[in-house]
């Protein structure tokens, strides 16, 4: 499992590093407060604040760091079962790590779903009308399209709670890597993690 420090050293910035972090520096979006960037409610009135940051942070502008190159290897040996991950950066996809080995937390930027009709799109749909500063809106029924990242408020994946108990059992290491011990949906992400692990002895 790995968390938001993994990519701090390809130049993306983690949430809450004091002076460094995302919501420290989100003042220029004059928002009623960091969080709400990433609040449905606040993205369906004003979708405008969360693509100009999605334009700074998108992936393709950033490159895999050595610790990503580390899972690729860890996948080519035959080693790395599963690979959880609470970034939605796709550097893991951009190091080579196939879809089937990946368990997005937080979901990515790899597809889109229209929020009206739930007509997907793919990564390049997104990034071209992204990086036109203009609005993604659905081709079929004109609804905002939202990247597959976890909202606040959102469920996780499903895939995130299937994997993690029948991934669990079968392995014979669990690493955790740059995974905070202070965030509420860290902390919480390894009490599950405890109680499968005991479940499984």
């Amino acid at each position: 499992m790995a968390g938001a420090g993994i990519s701090t050293s390809a130049g993306i910035p983690d949430f809450r590093s004091p002076g460094s972090g995302l919501y420290h520096n989100l003042e220029k979006y004059k928002l009623p407060n960091p969080m709400a960037i990433f609040e449905l409610d606040y993205f369906r009135h004003r979708p405008e604040a969360f693509f100009t940051l999605a334009k700074e942070l998108y992936p393709g502008s950033f490159k895999p760091t050595p610790c990503h190159y580390f899972l690729k290897l860890l996948h080519e040996k035959g080693l790395l079962l599963r690979h959880f991950t609470q970034n939605i950066d796709n550097l893991e996809r951009i190091a080579g790590l196939p879809d089937d080995v990946l368990v997005e937390a937080h979901g990515s930027f790899h597809t889109s779903h229209c929020l009206t009709c739930k007509q997907e799109y793919a990564l390049h749909w997104m990034k071209e009308r992204i990086f036109s500063d203009v609005i993604p809106t659905c081709d079929k029924c004109n609804g905002l399209v939202k990247p597959d990242i976890v909202f606040f408020g959102e469920n996780l994946p499903y895939r995130y709670f299937h994997r993690s108990e029948t991934d669990f059992p079968d392995a014979d290491l669990l690493i955790i890597m740059a995974l905070p011990r202070t965030v509420p949906d860290s902390c919480s992400t390894r009490r599950r993690w405890e109680w499968v692990l005991q479940t499984a002895c």
